[in-house]
């Protein structure tokens, strides 16, 4: 084995050996290959320690429990579940024969198509099996059929998908922190950047129940591709449950904490409201001027700047074109007896 290896094909071989060890004694031939394997890297001796000693603490421990947010009938009261790190049920998953088509044997990753918006514009999408995928502005996804799922990667911005009903395909959809699964209904996606490690991510259920569970680590992704088989550990304790008129918020929990979720339901008109941006539009209700501004910035290359302190935290209401930013300064000038100049591409509201 080449030392230019890099760390992630050490350690999801260490994981293929830690599983065979941990299922029955090794034959000469294969206690021959282990050696020759160990002494090919001096990577690889730590890294079998780890990968054994984490197979061991993660078959031994139970799945942590949180608030509970979902009852029998798919309702959901607010709460915060933690969902586990998949990492070590992944290799201790790990086969002789997955490993095996890591080599010369190994099937060639699904064909994908990558689809992305520019920004102010919204793009609408039609998938080949019914479904229909359409993308806000500045938004990038990819697209993939792999071990019978359709598989969506949300890479930036916001998406609303509208599942076609197939019972024997699941439509799962990633991020960089959780995966949902539906077979049918309708739910908006969306990616805030920033903040906590690795973002936030919002996601509003439009219909249909949407199962949401901690994404997959690059582990799985390697095994998928390479054996077309379903590496992903599905229920128990760490999936939630979300029905139509939910939100459900997710945030990484920081160190030992996994994946933190919260469902409620929104408000009458809300989710109208956060979806009325697929007609180009944006909807206020109450939100601070401090807010609407951010939400128009998503939409164009030019901003607005709030010169008064007293602007920021006045409420706005209406229903305004997104692209429209010039409408928009004016009609707040006009609303709180303020004014506005133009600077190249700002737009300055001030007393």
């Amino acid at each position: 084995m080449s030392a230019r290896q890099t760390a992630a094909v050490v350690d999801l071989a260490a994981a293929g050996w830690a599983a065979r060890l941990d299922a029955r004694a090794l034959t000469a031939d294969e206690r021959r290959a282990l050696d020759a394997w160990l002494a090919a890297d001096v990577r690889h001796l730590g890294a079998l320690a780890r990968a054994r000693a984490l197979l061991l603490s993660r078959l031994d421990a139970p799945f942590p429990v949180g608030a509970p947010v979902t009852t029998p009938a798919g309702s959901a009261a607010p709460g915060r579940v933690p969902l586990p790190s998949r990492r070590g049920l992944l290799a201790a998953a790990a086969s002789v024969a997955g490993l095996a088509a890591l080599g010369a044997g190994m099937r060639q990753p699904a064909a994908r198509q990558a689809y992305s918006s520019a920004v102010g514009e919204v793009r609408h999408i039609p998938l080949d099996d019914g479904s229909t995928l359409t993308l806000n502005t500045d938004s990038a996804v990819t697209l993939a059929d792999e071990a019978g799922r359709r598989l969506v990667y949300l890479e930036r911005g916001e998406a609303f998908f509208e599942v076609a009903s197939r019972t024997d395909r699941p439509f799962v959809l990633r991020g960089p922190l959780v995966q949902l699964a539906t077979n049918d209904g309708a739910c908006c996606a969306r990616l805030n950047p920033g903040g906590a490690p690795g973002g936030t991510m919002t996601v509003a259920v439009v219909s249909g129940t949407v199962a949401v569970e901690g994404a997959p680590s690059a582990l799985a992704e390697t095994l998928e591709r390479a054996t077309g088989r379903d590496w992903t550990v599905r229920g128990g304790q760490d999936a939630v449950l979300a029905a139509a008129g939910q939100q459900v918020s997710v945030r990484a929990g920081g160190a030992g904490h996994g994946t933190l979720v919260s469902v409620e339901t929104m408000a009458p008109g809300a989710l109208d409201r956060a979806l009325m941006w697929r007609e180009g539009r944006l909807a206020f209700a109450g939100e601070t001027l401090a807010q609407a501004v951010a939400d128009f910035a998503r939409y164009s290359r030019r901003r607005i700047v709030l010169a008064s302190d007293r602007l920021a935290p006045r409420h706005v209401s209406g229903l305004f074109n997104a692209t429209d930013i010039d409408g928009f300064a004016h009609a707040v000038a006009v609303a709180f007896n303020a004014k506005y100049r133009q600077e190249g591409d700002v737009i300055i509201l001030y007393d």
